[in-house]
């Protein structure tokens, strides 16, 4: 086989490409142009040896390279999905430059590019380059990827008909990997955990909100109780019930507070309730006392990415500490971030690298669970809560997850995107192009 090589690749906005090789290679195969094959449909480009002068918007990345029967294969090659009109593009744009950056240091050619900028027959992009020299982001007709990074940014937008088709058609592609294909659903992941017995003693008691029956006696029964939407984000729409002091009360958020109102009565809450609810489909889940750092309860913001190998490992855990006046722990909502190294030696201090283990076990066994029931899965983050008897409850996961605040979790979380996209792109051979 072939080895496999790295070296820089060159993207001039003319529309040249050019590789430096190394001297061997120049020596082997001269300087005259080579045929390079593309992309998961090996399309055939004119590529240059060598390093093109200086110019203005010439970009340039790290790239993995072999050659085989004369023609040289380069890659991977990793879009990055999102939204927008044929001309540019939404989402978080940090964060694409991040991706992308990582591509240039750890060896991919990554760009941006949105379902307006597919040319289907020509199975070709009209892609946007970070140039990190002019900070600027350059539209470039690339080849199709061998790798798709789903980030569509919102739910709404993952319905739009054009984009709904785009990930159907791209998923029936034999030779893409197209991962994190759509936002979960709380409803069906609490569904599909149900499924594995190993997983259900993580599982706090789940039912969907769908009548006030159903509503008064999950109340009475449990008396600590989180209402969420089936489709929320960060916090948004989530309602706390609790029955303290002969009265219920009721907390839900609006402008980072959170607002308080007290019930006698279930029949008097669920009318308010309803009135929050409104057409929303929401769930029930049983209240967790969970542990409490610095006075206040926490929740374990957990990274689980399949990394260089194509195997699940924990890129990362951080503590999501609630703020003084905020039923959820969201930093936006008035959270704050700390190490889960000092909080689980200030709680378990005869052995916290024991507790530190349980927890990357547990969130290991959930993400391969939801794996089998969801194949393109590659990354997901999943919010865990923690007792003071060293139990762990499972409240949610996100196939879209945000970047994480801490800068060794977000570096590590960066370098497994680049090397499972090196891993299951056709250029390493023998992997396949689909995520196992």
């Amino acid at each position: 086989m072939p080895q496999l090589r790295s070296g820089w690749l060159t993207v001039l906005p003319s529309g040249k490409w050019y590789i430096q090789l190394p001297r061997q290679a120049k020596l082997k195969y001269g300087r005259k142009p080579l045929t390079a094959s593309l992309g998961p449909f090996s399309q055939l480009k004119r590529l240059y040896s060598g390093l093109p002068s200086q110019q203005p918007g010439r970009f340039r990345t790290r790239i993995n390279w072999k050659m085989s029967s004369n023609t040289l294969r380069i890659g991977p090659i990793l879009g990055i999905l999102t939204v927008g009109d044929s001309v540019s593009f939404v989402g978080n744009r940090d964060n694409f430059r991040d991706i992308c950056l990582s591509g240039k240091k750890w060896g991919a050619l990554v760009y941006v590019f949105t379902p307006h900028g597919i040319n289907w027959e020509k199975k070709r992009v009209r892609g946007f380059l970070y140039n990190d020299r002019e900070q600027s982001w350059q539209p470039m007709t690339m080849p199709f990827p061998h790798v798709v990074y789903n980030r569509i940014p919102t739910r709404k937008a993952e319905q739009q008909p054009k984009v709904r088709n785009t990930l159907e058609k791209i998923a029936q592609l034999s030779n893409v990997t197209l991962f994190n294909r759509r936002f979960f659903d709380k409803q069906e992941l609490f569904a599909i955990l149900e499924e594995f017995p190993d997983i259900c003693p993580y599982l706090p008691e789940t039912k969907k909100l769908d009548s006030p029956a159903r509503f008064r006696h999950f109340c009475s029964e449990h008396q600590f109780v989180y209402l969420k939407p089936v489709r929320g984000k960060a916090g948004e729409g989530i309602m706390r019930i609790e029955y303290k002091n002969k009265a219920w009360r009721v907390q839900r958020l609006k402008e980072q507070k959170a607002i308080t109102r007290r019930f006698s009565n279930l029949d008097d809450l669920w009318r308010y309730v309803r009135g929050h609810v409104r057409q929303k489909r929401y769930i029930m889940q049983k209240g967790i006392r969970r542990a409490r750092y610095q006075g206040k309860p926490f929740d374990l913001r957990v990274l689980v990415q399949k990394n260089g190998e194509g195997e699940w490992g924990v890129t990362g855990v951080g503590i999501r500490r609630a703020g003084a006046q905020s039923i959820t722990t969201h930093v936006p909502r008035g959270g704050s971030i700390h190490s889960l190294a000092s909080v689980l030696q200030s709680l378990f201090p005869d052995d916290p690298k024991k507790m530190e283990a349980t927890i990357h076990h547990t969130a290991l066994s959930i993400a391969r669970a939801l794996h089998q029931k969801n194949k393109d899965l590659a990354e997901m983050s999943m919010d865990l809560g923690l007792t003071v008897e060293g139990n762990i409850w499972f409240f949610e996961a996100n196939a879209k997850p945000e970047k994480f605040d801490e800068p060794t979790i977000r570096r590590h979380s960066l370098s497994n995107l680049i090397h499972y996209a090196q891993y299951v792109s056709r250029l390493q051979g023998g992997h396949g192009a689909q995520a196992g």
